[in-house]
């Protein structure tokens, strides 16, 4: 009799453990996904573009009268302003024709007054015919010559006094030395520049952008410029001038402007600008690889009730790692955002986090607490 109850009990066992063998592998059979709810954000389609930070202006400045460089007061990597003297040229010749100038101007205003002097006492006596019409014409003859004498000796004159005055070369505008190219002693002449300046208060970017993405882009756009050795974050930027016409390469010039106040951004550095082609608030942003592509239909996989469902869903923008859904889905779905290449419509799934931890359904907290864990 205890055999026999051996036997039972031992055949007893074995079922059991076949049973428990027979529910972890069905268990094992529902696919882990992660997922993630549907809700509203933003999307834009963006083109990126390098190109070269530039100052708004830069001037080269020589000196309109050449010569030898007497003095100069800026450095490479000053401020100037506007206005401010910049170095000097040596006047020694200059005021030494000034003073031969004047001179000639004092003796050429003798001239013309007495020759004025002349025509006036002789028109009276013209007027009252006691002299011949062609002695009154060589008296006013003399008299217009010795006018346009002194005009002439006036402009020397005036000349001579602005070059002097040109000797001492100014900045045009206001902003930083970035080359001297003088020195005490040294000849200066307009072949090459003596002093560059430019205006950094204001930085321009110059980038080419292809015919697709010209039209998406207009004077006054805000955009995103991307400078590392400035910042980690985007700087905002401005469009400027759009080219309407393209260059050698094919590619349209688009100027960008950038307040550079704090002085940070200096000439030459590089330069990274995104253009917003296409932006969406308020919609319903997914991973690019939650969606499927497949034998013309394009879906996603929702989880409801522990099942994968198939949703055919309509595309809207596309970004770098995300892609805007316009129709199919709405807020609050849980989106299968991984796994979803190998399950089908219908199939039982276990949602898992990004962890790879288990969400515990109802149906497991039962046993659990059938089993009294």
């Amino acid at each position: 009799m205890k055999k026999k109850l051996l036997i039972a009990l031992a055949m007893c066992m074995a079922l059991g453990t076949a049973c428990g063998k027979e529910t972890a592998e069905e268990e094992k059979t529902a696919r882990s996904v992660e997922v993630m709810t549907a809700g509203e954000g933003e999307i834009a389609s963006q083109f990126a573009y390098t190109g070269k930070a530039a100052a708004s202006r830069q001037v080269n400045i020589v000196p309109t009268v050449p010569g030898k460089v007497t003095d100069f007061n800026f450095d490479v990597g000053d401020e100037v302003h506007q206005g401010a003297v910049l170095f000097t040229v040596d006047t020694t010749d200059l005021n030494n024709s000034l003073r031969g100038a004047e001179a000639g101007y004092n003796v050429a205003k003798l001239a013309r007054d007495n020759a004025k002097n002349t025509y006036e006492n002789n028109k009276l006596l013209f007027d009252e015919e006691i002299i011949s019409k062609a002695e009154f014409d060589q008296i006013k003859y003399a008299y217009e010559a010795a006018e346009a004498q002194l005009a002439s000796t006036q402009v020397q004159l005036d000349t001579l006094k602005k070059n002097i005055s040109d000797c001492a070369v100014t900045s045009p505008l206001t902003g930083v030395v970035t080359q001297r190219n003088v020195e005490i002693g040294g000849f200066a002449s307009s072949a090459s520049p003596a002093y560059v300046v430019m205006d950094l208060s204001t930085i321009k970017v110059e980038v080419g952008v292809s015919e697709q993405v010209l039209n998406t882009i207009k004077i006054g756009d805000k955009v995103d410029v991307t400078m590392t050795a400035v910042s980690e974050l985007p700087l905002e930027g401005v469009v400027s001038t759009v080219s309407p016409a393209a260059g050698q390469t094919g590619m349209y010039t688009v100027k960008i402007e950038l307040d550079n106040s704090k002085g940070l951004i200096k000439s030459g550095m590089m330069a990274e600008v995104n253009f917003t082609a296409e932006k969406a608030e308020d919609t319903i942003v997914l991973p690019r690889n939650a969606v499927i592509t497949k034998e013309d239909e394009t879906y996603v996989y929702v989880v409801k009730d522990g099942k994968a469902k198939k949703v055919m869903v309509e595309l809207g923008i596309e970004a770098a790692d995300t892609i805007e859904i316009t129709k199919g889905l709405k807020k609050g779905d849980d989106v299968v955002t991984k796994g979803q290449t190998y399950i089908s419509d219908g199939e039982e799934v276990n949602v898992v986090s990004a962890e790879g931890t288990a969400k515990a359904d109802a149906k497991e907290k039962d046993k659990k607490e059938v089993k009294g864990e």
